[in-house]
């Protein structure tokens, strides 16, 4: 229970949208493309999630960190992983002839 506690209690795993290709966070109203964000995500992942994870590690227990990073995973990967037919139902073309 206490574990839950301390999950709750850490903050989210923020990671920025950075410009393709460099260090410097995409300027307002500018928008990735899908294959941008995947990239941008797996980017956060390796440089944001894992280092933020070190640091709670040092703080608190191992378990709580690994779940806080399970959760950023759940909320911002496996989102991705739904293939594209399944969110947008494929256009049906009915010819009707006379």
């Amino acid at each position: 229970m206490f574990t839950l506690l301390l999950l709750v209690n850490l903050s989210p795993i923020q990671c920025p949208n950075w410009l393709p290709g460099t260090d410097a966070v995409l300027p307002v109203g500018t928008y990735l493309t899908r294959e941008q964000k995947v990239t941008n995500l797996l980017r956060c992942y390796c440089k944001v999630v894992k280092a933020e994870e070190a640091l709670c590690r040092e703080r608190y227990d191992a378990e709580v960190c690994r779940r806080r990073s399970a959760r950023w995973i759940k909320e911002n990967i496996m989102s991705l992983m739904i293939p594209q037919r399944l969110v947008s139902p494929p256009i049906r073309i009915i010819s009707i002839e006379p």
